[in-house]
């Protein structure tokens, strides 16, 4: 279920990145159509906000009423499946995340199971994970079991800029909160005597995997995600 607050709260997040102190100069004379560029970051924010969160069956009905309603302020927004458009960040438009797949070079280095051929799914979520975290954002990704979530997320902390470490901590059914506190502290340093933090200069990302898995407790929750939360 979503919030709808959040799900306000996740479009302004992702709008102020495109479009705050460090996203792309909107000041006149650096972008041939400003207006144009704004329509377009918010359009791709609400398909991934207000959107996101929706099952599969549904998203065709979402993209749909979507169009219906971006059409009337965006005359020449790109008919098809709105989550099969991601940004073109070099001229500020919606452009196919199938022009955007990066070409595929095989390394006989890595393991079998390691290997991940590039299409647009992993483009499109790799952008999305890029843009949040690179902001310092939160990201869920939800998916039904052996989409390649967890393939993905890996693909691009292997991939990550050098200010960026990471962890992964897997969640089971039997993952208490002391496993979590231990997970979380075990990774990080003793800065001082009450605070932890990442090595120097870095920043932390830490990768919960199958955040669904621990065992409710006799009050229908699950601890460590309470705790995580």
């Amino acid at each position: 279920p979503s919030v709808d607050a959040n799900l306000v709260t996740s479009f302004l997040n992702l709008l102020s990145i495109f479009l705050g102190p460090d996203g792309c100069d909107l000041k006149r004379g650096h972008l041939p159509d400003p207006v144009k560029a704004v329509q377009t970051y918010l359009a791709f924010s609400a398909i991934w906000s207000l959107g996101a969160n929706i099952h599969d069956s549904a998203r065709n009905t979402f993209g749909d009423a979507f169009k219906t309603t971006i059409k009337k302020h965006i005359p020449e927004f790109p008919d098809g499946d709105v989550y099969e458009f991601g940004i073109d960040s070099e001229h500020h438009r919606l452009a196919p995340w199938t022009e955007q797949i990066p070409q595929f070079k095989y390394n006989p280095k890595i393991s079998f199971f390691e290997i991940l051929v590039p299409t647009a799914d992993t483009v499109k979520y790799k952008f999305l994970i890029k843009t949040l975290i690179g902001s310092g954002h939160n990201v869920l990704i939800t998916g039904e079991t052996g989409v390649g979530k967890s393939v993905v997320t890996k693909d691009f902390l292997a991939t990550a800029p050098e200010e960026f470490v990471s962890a992964c901590v897997n969640f089971s059914g039997k993952t208490t909160t002391k496993n979590l506190q231990d997970a979380f502290e075990g990774n990080l340093e003793a800065k001082r005597k009450t605070l932890l933090g990442p090595p120097g200069g870095k920043k932390m990302i830490f990768f919960i995997d199958d955040v669904n898995m621990p065992q409710l407790d006799r009050y229908g929750s699950q601890p460590p995600c309470e705790l995580l939360r």
